[in-house]
């Protein structure tokens, strides 16, 4: 059946449905392929932008584990040669008047990196009264010997009124030694 056979309103209704079927395609195929297209491209970009936003941070949280490293080395540096976390405990205890309260010292040493090691000591006095305490306290914790407290546990003596059996955990930071800390 050829075109020219229908009527002028059914040529039209032909026209038409070829018209909505070349749209159809045109839609179908072109159109919306370039709409994925550009929303995956999207979805890739903000994800690029977001994995550049969390490298930013992470460099900004290497710089400052960077300096922070340079100022321990620093310090170090400025400490005394031989420097023992454990002779340090021992001096500040007989320099307060408290050593002969200590009932045990045990020394620990742990890798925290390359570059440092965490030394610690744990240490137990009884009978100690509490000013006495106080000033070996305020002589053992050192931020310029990079000394610090980490854990304290006072209890009330059960033998002699007044007085205290207090355990102390100490620890300092130092240079690593041996081959890790030259790599």
């Amino acid at each position: 059946m050829k075109l020219q056979q229908l009527s002028r309103r059914e040529q039209l209704a032909v026209y038409i449905a070829g018209g909505a079927l070349v749209l159809f395609v045109v839609v179908q195929f072109l159109i919306f392929p370039l709409i994925d297209g550009r929303s995956t491209l999207q979805k890739r970009l903000q994800t690029r932008e977001m994995a550049i936003v969390e490298m930013r941070e992470l460099q900004q949280r290497y710089q400052r584990i960077n300096r922070h490293s340079g100022s321990l080395s620093t310090l170090l540096e400025q400490r005394e040669p031989g420097f023992s976390l454990f002779s340090f405990v021992e001096q500040k205890a007989t320099d307060s008047g408290v050593k002969e309260l200590i009932t045990y010292m045990k020394p620990t040493e742990s890798m925290e990196d390359k570059q440092f090691k965490q030394s610690q000591v744990e240490m137990r006095l009884q009978g100690v009264s509490l000013g006495k305490l106080v000033e070996f306290l305020e002589q053992v914790e050192a931020p310029k010997q990079l000394v610090g407290i980490s854990k304290v546990a006072i209890q009330e003596n059960g033998k002699e009124l007044g007085t205290l059996d207090v355990t102390l955990h100490l620890m300092s930071v130092d240079q690593a030694d041996g081959p890790s800390a030259r790599e």
